[in-house]
């Protein structure tokens, strides 16, 4: 049994963003609820460039800088427009006192394990920390639900005037109660805090961007649309609280057959001031594996099967599946609703004899993803890695076909190396492509995801086993895009590169 307390510093955050061609400059991260200024936990970042993880450090491939929330790349991994870049963090989020319990048991013996655990993140609503709520914005929170939008606050109240105060009257325009600057002592004089909503979503403009104090100033809509993007509202911050109870188990009848399973509840309360809303709080999710080896023989065949389905309402503390999952299956946002996932195949693995360096694996995969009636995918994956003692075969193909309510999809992607090792020197030639179409069903056109590429290549190295080495290599890569709705070629690239390790 294991039981743990604690009040929590941070809370879970993700960022994505494409990377500007040529620039390594810092790039910002942001809160959940889009907040521009955090503070980052130390050590708590995992930075993913389509899809691989990247290591921290000057002489690797980024730097941080924690108390601005901001990421720069070294020289030594430069960005281009074409890097898929995602980071998942920590940040310091003080709005509530936080606090965090674990408590866990398990039990096993020979053949079989059983275990639970329940986690528990909940804020403590009657002890705000950054914001200090008064009776009026409480109840706000309270008649608010689950909706953001629904959770703001006036801002404004009555000031005293002062040289050093930038200070707003109320006015009338068109029947329409308005805050309009004025230095006027004589006058009731309100302190307002003006908020960025969005464009064309707000009243008031900043009429005075490029001064050291900043004034806004009131727009008429014009039929009825906004002309402004700030509001005289502040943005509540609610508190929340999530707890996940699983229960896993794990069952081996032989050394040949394996199967484990985990059941997981969720609870999401995500505005403890009011109970609307609440229905969607609860969601279900399990998961069931299975092994089994088929022959052993200079081959060893293992068959295998995964399931698992999650109910919309489930949710997780950080992510369940591999950072590019979206874009593996090309989700898009009508895939909503509930999620099934299976996964079987076949794994084949050379055994090494004594006699022989020669090694092989090779993995037969059949996957289909569902969201209840929005969304249906099937991918068929084949990977395989051959070695002798001079030659090293490699090969990853992919196969995604997938349909939607609106759209429908094949991605076609495949990578593969040949080597060959000689003394302490090697040379090698590798091969990548991607072909990835989206259709409109109405339309019959290529959507925006639409994108191919090519890309072959040639590198030659020397190294040692204490991994210092010397590599040189050549890429040629074509691009294809949307061009007049087809995909067309939008350039072409060659890249000389040199990797080393010298201490």
């Amino acid at each position: 049994m294991l039981a743990a307390a604690a009040l929590v510093r941070g809370q879970y955050a993700k960022s994505n963003f494409t990377g500007i061609e040529g620039s390594q400059r810092p790039y910002k991260l942001k809160g959940t609820n889009g907040e521009l200024y955090v503070l980052v936990i130390s050590g708590s970042e995992r930075v993913y460039v389509n899809g691989l993880l990247l290591k921290r450090g000057e002489n690797n491939d980024y730097t941080i800088d924690y108390n601005a929330g901001e990421i720069t790349f070294t020289p030594l991994f430069t960005i281009s427009s074409e890097m898929r870049i995602a980071i998942e963090y920590q940040y310091s989020d003080r709005n509530y006192t936080r606090f965090v319990s674990y408590a866990g048991a398990t039990h096993k013996n020979e053949r079989w394990s059983f275990g639970s655990y329940l986690y528990s993140e909940n804020d403590i609503k009657n002890q705000p920390l950054q914001q200090s709520l008064t009776e009026e914005q409480a109840q706000i929170l309270v008649g608010a639900g689950d909706n953001p939008e629904l959770m703001v606050a006036p801002s404004a109240y009555v000031d005293s005037y002062s040289d050093n105060k930038v200070l707003y009257k109320k006015t009338i325009i068109n029947t329409v109660t308005v805050f309009e600057y004025s230095n006027d002592s004589q006058q009731e004089l309100f302190n307002v805090r003006f908020t960025p909503i969005g464009s064309e979503k707000g009243n008031y403009i900043l009429k005075n961007a490029s001064g050291i104090t900043r004034i806004y100033e009131y727009v008429e809509p014009i039929n009825g649309i906004p002309q402004g993007g700030y509001e005289p509202v502040i943005q509540l911050v609610s508190p929340t609280k999530i707890q996940i109870a699983t229960f896993l188990g794990n069952y081996s009848p032989s050394e040949k057959s394996t199967v484990n399973f985990e059941m997981g509840i969720s609870n999401n309360d995500k505005n403890l001031f009011s109970n609307s809303d609440d229905s969607d709080n609860q969601g279900l999710s399990d998961k069931i594996n299975i092994k089994q080896r088929l022959l052993s023989a200079k081959w060893d065949v293992d068959a295998f099967a995964n399931y698992q389905f999650i109910q919309k309402d489930f949710t997780s503390v950080e992510r369940v599946y591999t950072i590019e999952f979206n874009r593996d299956w090309n989700l898009g946002t009508t895939a909503v609703g509930n999620q099934s996932l299976l996964v079987s195949g076949l794994n084949f693995n050379l055994k090494k004899r004594i006699d022989s360096a020669n090694k092989g694996l090779i993995t037969s995969q059949f996957e289909n993803l569902a969201f209840s009636d929005s969304f249906s995918g099937n991918r068929n994956i084949l990977n395989g890695r051959y070695t002798t003692k001079n030659w090293l075969f490699q090969n990853q193909g992919i196969y995604l076909k997938s349909d939607g309510p609106l759209t429908s999809s094949k991605f076609i992607r495949n990578e593969s190396q040949i080597k060959y090792h000689f003394n302490k020197n090697w040379i090698g030639t590798s091969k990548r492509f991607e072909d990835n179409q989206e259709k409109n069903k109405s339309t019959k056109q290529l959507s925006s995801i639409s994108q191919r590429f090519s890309e072959y290549g040639f590198f030659a190295g020397r190294g040692d086993s204490t991994n210092v080495y010397v590599e040189l290599g050549f890429l040629k890569k074509n691009n294809d895009s949307i061009q007049s709705g087809l995909l067309q070629r939008v350039n072409s690239s060659q890249t000389y590169f040199l990797k080393s390790k010298l201490i």
